[in-house]
């Protein structure tokens, strides 16, 4: 399987996100676009209060925009080295912007993605939990490197080696980072360290 032709899809709450990234030929569900307001599961306006909903605020914001221009830039060549990663491919679609890499065994892939259309950051996916968006799924808060992040999908599929990451690098800036591995593999570790490395190229350490 060439790296080209890995996209996964995030499906959002109002539509379908096409992000472009690095693992399998098949789609998945996730997050995506803008929680619209008043919103419910059946889609009729709801009174639940979620949309007062609200995530961890980002105590140290990062500004994307040099990543934006250039998104196989948020790793560095020794953090590839490190991680094991090669064969960057870039993405820019109307409401993403991306970056895929392969790992040296020839079939793990990850993707580091900017949600460009959403413009509240985590917040947007705590408000899709809210929502019972991920009822069927998973959404884990936790916290990467000081940043605030989210493991979530709208199904459960870790077992079969795939993670979604969503992140908060700023209050309006959310990142998604999706790992495709291998049935059994450890895919929220790898999650976890490419996030840890992407982070820390942002943040210049």
């Amino acid at each position: 399987m060439t790296l080209s032709r890995f996209r996964l899809a995030l499906a959002g709450i109002a539509g379908v996100v096409a992000v472009g990234v690095s693992g399998c030929s098949e789609p998945t569900q996730g997050t995506a676009s803008p929680v619209p307001s008043g919103a419910s599961q059946s889609g009729s306006p709801s009174s639940s209060g979620s949309d007062n909903v609200e995530a961890p605020r980002v105590a140290a914001p990062v500004n994307v925009d040099k990543y934006l221009a250039d998104p196989c830039s948020m790793l560095t060549p020794s953090q590839l080295s490190a991680l094991q990663l090669s064969q960057p491919e870039a993405d820019k679609a109307s409401s993403s912007v991306g970056c895929g890499w392969r790992f040296s065994d020839g079939y793990t892939a990850v993707s580091a993605t900017f949600l460009t259309t959403v413009k509240n950051g985590l917040t947007n996916t705590y408000r899709q939990n809210a929502f019972g968006y991920y009822k069927d799924g998973y959404f884990e808060p936790t916290v990467v490197s000081g940043f605030p992040a989210v493991l979530a999908n709208t199904a459960d599929r870790r077992s079969q080696g795939q993670v979604t990451m969503l992140v908060g690098v700023s209050d309006q800036t959310e990142m998604v980072v999706l790992i495709q591995g291998s049935p059994g593999s450890n895919a929220t570790t790898a999650a976890t360290n490419v996030t840890k490395a992407v982070l820390s190229t942002m943040q210049g350490t």
